[in-house]
């Protein structure tokens, strides 16, 4: 009898723990079934959503950049596979073997290469079509792009890339139509061509906001020469043009979002109910093929594999919360939520936040150039307007660049941070200033 009541006591310990643990699945299985709830909301939602930005055209198209660039991608994405390769076999766009060219701007001894000028032909009636749809007074891309788009559709795989080639082909004519001294001309073709990188971030997701900024970085070089050489009624233009462009850029937070979704539909479709599943609109179900859904493996145990979905959706609301903040704060923000503490329970898998941080420093950067042709354009009418460069760049307390006169009629836009110099800008005068009165 003395031996039975450590065995007891043993007994009920075990089952007290087998209790506990069987509250604590279900109240993290109840946790899951909202999180399940929240998803299809959220889910339905944007599947609804329409992608409103402000026009950059002064007598906008109706209709929106998806409804008349749906009838253009095929011919995109063949153009596309179509392209000169860079030597090497390099794949990216930025390694295009005109790129250099069409970067190097006023510094260029030679017009554009033959090479570049065929390759631009091929590619002029595709572009231009492309660039005039987004004249559309509504954003968003084809649905066989968006974010619920099945990964196995041509358009889906390479549609976004394509546009972005179409970036370049507009980075490459705006230089010709300089080279012709067409520089009103120049900025119409660089502003679509900003324009066109925008649509990307419309409902694109993650990859289209990234792909935007790439874009962005395509034409930046040939734009602000475009713009520097333009008349001042075409600045004026320009400038409203610019600041719209940046009204619809989409914020950090937004983009993150949408990437919670997709990944929560990816990973966590197992723990939802039939009738959560049959809540969802079609396309969001079929967006993962089925033989990459069998290779996801969840080696976990039910309890971790239901943290893992809390763990995801808890990371995914902190970093959409911070994700607008300014850089230093967002920052801060951003290494807390990396350290996040899993509890006495150990580690669960989660979000790489860090990853996330690179992302939101890329669009810091496209942020930062897209600052760079507005502060040109400003500081080339101010110096118009008065005679002489102004005394700093308007905005220069908010603006990350700084202006430095190198003569009456030529000046530097530098960036403050010594690291992203080689985003610096020359800006021209348009006139010689006016020749001061003589002393009596």
């Amino acid at each position: 009898m003395m031996l039975q009541r450590p065995l007891i006591t043993v007994a009920g310990g075990m089952l007290v723990l087998l209790v506990a643990c069987a509250g604590g699945l279900g109240y993290v299985r109840a946790r899951t079934v909202a999180l399940s709830d929240r998803l299809v909301g959220e889910v339905q939602a944007l599947s609804r959503a329409r992608h409103v930005r402000p026009p950059h055209v002064l007598s906008p198209m109706s209709g929106s950049f998806a409804h008349h660039a749906e009838p253009l991608m095929d011919a995109v994405v063949g153009l596309y596979r179509a392209r000169p390769r860079a030597r090497g076999g390099a794949e990216w766009l930025t390694e295009q073997p005109c790129q250099d060219e069409v970067d190097a701007g006023q510094q260029a001894t030679t017009a554009l290469s033959e090479s570049c000028h065929a390759e631009l032909e091929l590619g002029r009636e595709v572009l231009a079509r492309a660039l005039l749809a987004t004249h559309a007074e509504e954003g968003g891309l084809p649905a066989s792009m968006g974010v619920f788009a099945p990964m196995d559709h041509p358009h889906a795989a390479e549609g976004k890339v394509a546009l972005v080639y179409l970036v370049h082909l507009a980075a490459m004519e705006t230089r010709l139509r300089l080279e012709q001294g067409q520089a009103s001309e120049a900025v119409d073709t660089c502003l679509d061509g900003l324009a066109l990188a925008r649509e990307l971030e419309q409902g694109g997701g993650l990859e289209g906001h990234m792909l935007a900024a790439t874009g962005q970085g395509l034409v930046y070089r040939p734009c602000a020469d475009a713009l520097d050489r333009a008349p001042v009624e075409r600045k004026r233009l320009a400038l409203v043009q610019l600041r719209r462009l940046a009204e619809g850029f989409t914020p950090f937070s937004v983009t993150l979002r949408h990437e919670s979704l997709v990944l929560q539909l990816f990973h966590f479709q197992p723990l939802m109910t039939d009738e959560a599943l049959a809540a969802l609109p079609k396309e969001s179900l079929e967006l993962f093929p089925r033989e990459l859904r069998e290779m996801e493996e969840h080696s976990s145990s039910p309890l971790e594999f239901r943290r893992a979905w809390w763990k995801t959706v808890e990371v995914f609301d902190a970093l959409v919360e911070a994700a607008d903040l300014p850089a230093a704060a967002r920052q801060r923000a951003f290494t807390r939520i990396a350290d996040w503490d899993d509890g006495w329970l150990g580690p669960v898998d989660g979000p790489e936040v860090g990853n996330y941080a690179g992302y939101a420093e890329r669009l810091d950067l496209r942020r930062m150039r897209h600052d760079a042709l507005v502060t040109l354009t400003e500081v080339d009418l101010a110096r118009a307007e008065r005679g002489h460069w102004p005394e700093m760049a308007p905005r220069q307390q908010d603006s990350a660049f700084v202006l430095e006169p190198t003569s009456s009629i030529e000046a530097r836009l530098r960036p403050c941070s010594r690291s992203l110099s080689e985003y610096s800008l020359h800006v021209t005068a348009d006139t010689a200033p006016a020749p001061r009165a003589l002393a009596p």
